[in-house]
């Protein structure tokens, strides 16, 4: 049933060229070595050309547990995902419980009002759809593998850096009103990080 579903989403979004194309995971035709050589193409084109480039790695924190299911099902319904075909995803996703076994030992039952199942077939292009729109938000280069996003931007003036940090800005902003938010390093983390790269 899920496969099924699948098709059916997969051909509205085909049909509707919805799936933002800095999206390379889960989608046709495209891979984490396209997202690289894409990213690496700009990169050494910037470079060659003399000028910099700035380049932010993210990732979610729980990227595939954290997303809400009425504001995934709000985000369908916007793209134009209706009728029978968003009630089943409803379906899908509602009245889902879990519990934590640790050696033989159960918790209570409790009910998921976030998170898409990770190991199912449907899954991934749910996230994908949710955080689909992220690339429209910012004025910087953008490609993403499902829930890792590289932000980057050629530094040919001091005002690009500021366009840069409004861009992260904005990112954050969206983070905060979708409940995704990114993973954030402490200080001593990017010490151990950077110490290890100038080794």
């Amino acid at each position: 049933m899920e496969s099924i579903i699948k098709d059916s989403i997969t051909t509205f979004l085909e049909q509707n060229q919805i799936t933002s194309h800095s999206q390379h995971g889960f989608t046709k035709g495209r891979s984490c070595l396209t997202n690289l050589l894409e990213s690496l193409e700009q990169w050494t084109q910037a470079l060659d050309n003399g000028y910099g480039v700035d380049i932010l790695y993210l990732d979610y924190r729980k990227a595939f547990d954290n997303v809400p299911h009425q504001r995934l099902i709000h985000k369908l319904s916007t793209l134009g995902c209706q009728g029978k075909l968003l009630l089943r995803v409803e379906s899908f996703l509602h009245n889902r419980t879990m519990r934590v076994g640790v050696r033989g030992s159960y918790s209570s039952w409790f009910d998921m009002l976030s998170g898409v199942p990770q190991g199912s077939v449907l899954g991934p292009i749910l996230f994908l759809l949710y955080v689909n729109e992220i690339p429209s938000w910012i004025l910087s280069s953008i490609n993403m593998f499902a829930d890792d996003t590289k932000v980057w931007r050629v530094i040919e003036t001091d005002p690009d850096c500021t366009a840069l940090k409004m861009d992260i800005n904005v990112l954050l902003k969206w983070s905060d009103q979708w409940l995704l938010h990114f993973k954030r390093l402490d200080p001593e983390d990017f010490l151990i990080i950077y110490k290890g790269y100038i080794r």
